[in-house]
Parts: C-alpha cells; structure tokens; sequence
C-alpha cells in the first residue's frame, strides 16, 4: 500500500496540544461519556454506570476534594497529593517511569536495548496526522492483538472506525505507528495533560512481534514525552499483576510500580462482588486485596 506523506510524519518532528484538566474534560463529554464538576476538578463515569474518578486520575487531590461526586455514585476514587497520603486508604498502582527527564537508551535493560536497536533496524515508526492507514489496516490489526492478548471485547468495524474519528477531531492524541515494509505492525496512542503523559492503548499485530515493535513504539513515545518541557510524568497505565510477560516487558522498558495514595469508597455489594469475581480489577481500583 502507498501511504500518503501527508498522513504521517517522522516521529522525530511529532507534535500535539498539551491539555489542561478542563480541556479534557469538555473533549471527554463532547465524545459522549459523562462529566461531571464537583469542587475545583472534573470527574467522569468509568466502568459500570455510577463509579466515578477525576478524569485526569493522577490530578492528585487535597482530601476535602477527593469526596463522593454526586449522591447517586456507588463508587468513587481520587489520587491524594503528597503530604495528604495518611489520608488514605487505598493505592493506584501506577506505572510510570521514575526519571523521565533522563530517560534514554541506558535506561533500558541490556536485552531490551539489543531489542531496540533490532526494531529500528526493521521499523518505521511515525506519527499518523490523518485517519487512512488506520481506516484500511488498523481493524484487521485490532482483531488480531485482541484474539492474542484477550483482554477486551474486540470492537465491530464500525465501532473501531468511529473510535479512529476521535483520533483526529482535535490535536491532543499522539498516535505512533510502526510501518514494516509499507504495512501496519502496530500503533499506540496517548495524550498530555497538565503535565501528565498517559500511554493509553496499544496493538501489536501477531506476524510483527519478532521485529520487537512493542519496544520501539513505547520508547519514541517515552522520547517524544520527554522532549515537552511541560511533561514530568510518564505513565504506561496500571500494574497488570496477572500477566507475567506484560509486567516483565514494563520492567525491561525501566518502568516502575508506583502505588499512589487515593481515597476511595465503593457499596458494600459492589465491593464484595468485584473483589470476589475480579481480585485484579478489585486491585488495581484499590491497591488492596
């Protein structure tokens, strides 16, 4: 497939638009979910209808914030600035790399490092700045990621390609992608906001993991991150404890567990059926067991 130059760029000369706490939130309502204003921070509905968290989930609020949104949640739970962590009682297990601002190729294990020195032998990473490749290849490679890793229900084709719309409405997402030969191996997306880089979703396609994509696509994201001024925090999403080869390939990346203080509450149902029928999800909402 001809890609059209238009569409992407190096990942050398990638930019987007570094977000605030608001601008999110009115991005975030606009593609439907809902938001809600409660003290001096927005917070969305995330997971089964009525549980509730800060949709910049590492704002890290003062304890007279981090309180019940509305009184019709049945759960809640909010990141606690610092000196506030003995008002906690629960943790965010948080990945993030320690040192961003010195994050480079020796941050990497040495096995990790012949990984991605063999990825930028055989991978063009980019960054996509419209929807085409992603429109003709990027469904197909979603199924394909997902039937391996299992860890969400695969979307219609139609519900992927609205998601690809979302991509681009605005220019706060940076999606990179890894090219092998003219195809799509992988993509990953992320965006900024208040100083916070989140790594948000990621899809490697079966036939291009012996290129070491993975490794690639998170470094020049952790790159990219580290070149905005504004960024001191890169985080890479939440400790999946049960997948061994997830956590040992966050390792090898340098990324560490940060389990950060939160106050939360949730029903006494809700919190017996979660903790009972999804100990990993009931983790990592709580930090406890």
């Amino acid at each position: 497939m001809l890609m059209s130059n238009l569409q992407v760029r190096d990942v050398s000369a990638a930019a987007f638009a570094v977000l605030t706490e608001r601008e999110l939130a009115d991005i975030r309502r606009n593609e439907g979910a809902r938001v809600i204003q409660h003290g001096r921070h927005y917070w969305e509905q995330t997971g089964a209808p009525g549980f509730f968290q800060p949709v910049h989930l590492l704002a890290r609020l003062n304890p007279e914030e981090a309180t019940r949104p509305t009184p019709w949640s049945w759960g809640y739970r909010a990141t606690l600035a610092p000196n506030a962590a003995s008002a906690a009682n629960g943790s965010v297990p948080v990945l993030r790399l320690p040192d961003l601002a010195n994050y480079e190729v020796n941050s990497l294990s040495a096995n990790r490092r012949n990984k991605l020195r063999k990825c930028q032998r055989l991978v063009r990473i980019v960054q996509l700045t419209g929807p085409e490749l992603l429109e003709e290849q990027g469904h197909a490679l979603i199924l394909d990621a997902l039937s391996r890793t299992q860890h969400k229900k695969p979307p219609s084709r139609e519900q992927y390609l609205e998601q690809v719309k979302k991509y681009f409405r605005g220019n706060h997402w940076c999606v990179l992608a890894g090219i092998i030969e003219g195809k799509l191996g992988g993509y990953l997306d992320g965006y900024v906001v208040d100083g916070v880089a989140y790594g948000a979703n990621a899809y490697y396609a079966t036939w291009a993991l012996p290129t070491n994509i993975s490794t690639g696509l998170v470094f020049e994201f952790a790159q990219l991150c580290r070149r905005l001024e504004c960024v001191h925090t890169f985080t890479g999403g939440l400790h999946s404890r049960e997948v061994p080869q997830l956590s040992q390939f966050k390792d090898d990346m340098g990324f560490v567990v940060d389990p950060l203080p939160i106050k939360w509450e949730m029903s006494p149902l809700a919190r017996t059926f979660i903790r009972m029928h999804r100990p990993h999800a009931y983790y990592r909402l709580t930090g406890t067991e």
